[in-house]
């Protein structure tokens, strides 16, 4: 049924296909939950029947340059830089406390030549990106971010840290990659950990979650010798308490995207409408809904959507109902309450 729904989206048009997830999401009565057997008065800090994640995939033009949409990736890091201190804005407005996952190499005030090349470097490889040759730091401008502003980031992240509200910043690898078994050796992985930790060192940062780029997963090894508590992953159900992989570290379930395609032709109250239910099924459920998004999002998301999910969400929090928080904290809850 999955790979039928699949085949059917890529034979049509953005707008039926915004039909097309209509009528799935309401058939299937999504979201769908991944129930357990966890005593529900334990799952959260302050008692609280349901929680909220919401993750950003900070990245700029590192998430786009082998992309096979064809989006500019200089282009999606000015929108990015354009975004960013709204972005900040609306969540301190609603007091909401979110993790960023961060592309390492955006820590980096400025670089030169051969900075990375301790680095073991990725195979060439044609799945999610297309990088089928040269290296995989080609595209770096070994400048600063005064005159390579899309490629670092020190200000952003300082924005982040200076907020009044207390976020995460956690990792989405150094460089943008593709962190699979398939495509990524070991040794790689090992090296983008590493350059990621030097790197948010200097802040005083201590990284303990990830978000993989592109929705691949992987070197989970790596993570665990690296003291990582919980990343997120895509699975086929949509809303879940945090549980543990084999190794031990802690899976957040990705519910899905703040984001959605304008082409659809969707209105932004039916899409408000539609994330609410996430919610709403967390509270009912005892479970966490984690939603993400990119913060090179149309600028139109940003203004429509996200000041009246958030405002639903604060509602709901207020009311007791629902936990709202980073990657890390629903983490170190856990852990320190020994409820898996």
């Amino acid at each position: 049924m999955k790979q039928l729904y699949s085949n059917i989206r890529k034979k049509i048009g953005k707008k039926y296909q915004g039909i097309l997830a209509k009528l799935a999401f309401t058939i299937l009565n999504k979201p769908i939950v991944k129930k357990d057997s966890i005593d529900p008065a334990k799952k959260f800090p302050g008692g609280e029947k349901g929680g909220l994640i919401i993750s950003a995939d900070f990245e700029m033009a590192w998430a786009w340059r082998y992309t096979k949409t064809g989006s500019d990736h200089i282009q999606k890091g000015k929108i990015e830089r354009d975004n960013f201190p709204k972005i900040i804005k609306v969540l301190e407005d609603f007091n909401i406390p979110i993790t960023f996952a961060t592309v390492g190499h955006l820590f980096l005030e400025s670089c030169k030549k051969n900075d990375h090349d301790w680095m073991a470097r990725i195979p060439h490889f044609d799945d999610h990106w297309k990088f089928t040759k040269g290296d995989w730091y080609d595209h770096d401008p070994y400048s600063n971010y005064e005159d390579a502003p899309e490629w670092y980031a020190p200000d952003l992240i300082q924005m982040i840290i200076d907020s009044k509200v207390e976020h995460e910043i956690g990792t989405h690898t150094f460089s943008h990659i593709d962190f699979s078994y398939k495509n990524c050796p070991p040794e790689v992985a090992d090296d983008e950990i590493k350059a990621c930790k030097i790197a948010a060192e200097r802040y005083g940062i201590n990284l303990e979650s990830i978000v993989f780029p592109g929705g691949t997963w992987g070197n989970i090894e790596t993570l665990k010798k690296h003291n990582f508590t919980i990343y997120r992953k895509r699975e086929d159900f949509e809303l879940a308490y945090p549980y543990r992989d084999k190794l031990g570290l802690l899976v957040t379930t990705s519910s899905g995207t703040l984001e959605y395609n304008l082409k659809y032709g969707w209105s932004p109250e039916y899409y408000v409408n539609r994330l609410k239910k996430y919610i709403d099924k967390a509270i009912m459920t005892n479970t966490i809904a984690h939603l993400w998004f990119h913060p090179s999002l149309d600028p139109f998301i940003l203004k429509n959507i996200f000041p009246p999910i958030l405002k639903y969400a604060s509602e709901k929090r207020k009311a007791g109902n629902l936990w709202i928080g980073p990657m890390n904290k629903i983490a170190a809850h856990i852990n320190n309450s020994r409820l898996l």
